[in-house]
């Protein structure tokens, strides 16, 4: 009843803890990276796993005196670890790839400070130029000459 005419409710809206939060691309990647590193890691502990149960069943299986069974296993194991070492070359290029990532990221927050140090450095300057700094150490030199004569008059007073 009133199915047809009610209004449609909204969809609720995930809240995030910042509003104006966006996902940049270069967070998109990290976390892609960081997925497929998980993966990888679980993908390499399970072939690892395989490779362990199939060592341990041909190891039975060749007591067992089924040795053409036992070697087929022990070849589907040594396929499984050049499988693992391949994951774990792929793996290795993950960290390597984020590692340069987080590395680039630093790169850039010491260039902004430095053009943002720069900047500040030219506000400085044009607040106190050479012209400024010249004349300032002309008065300095005229108020130590002052202050050596002040010291001279001095002397001769107690010499005389």
């Amino acid at each position: 009843m009133g199915g047809f005419h009610s209004k449609p409710k909204p969809k609720p809206t995930p809240k995030s803890s910042n509003p104006n939060a966006t996902i940049t691309p270069l967070d998109r990647a990290i976390l892609d990276l960081k997925n497929s590193r998980d993966r990888l890691t679980k993908y390499r502990a399970k072939l690892a796993l395989d490779a362990t149960k199939l060592a341990s069943r041909a190891k039975t299986l060749h007591s067992n005196n089924d040795t053409k069974m036992a070697l087929q296993l022990l070849k589907l194991r040594r396929y499984k670890l050049q499988e693992a070492d391949r994951v774990e070359e792929q793996l290795l290029n993950v960290l390597r790839m984020v590692d340069k990532i987080s590395e680039k990221q630093n790169e850039n927050e010491v260039i902004s400070a430095m053009k943002r140090g720069k900047d500040a450095l030219e506000i400085l300057h044009k607040e106190v130029g050479i012209d400024d700094v010249l004349d300032l150490m002309d008065e300095v030199r005229d108020q130590s000459e002052v202050e050596r004569r002040i010291g001279e008059a001095l002397g001769e007073e107690d010499r005389g």
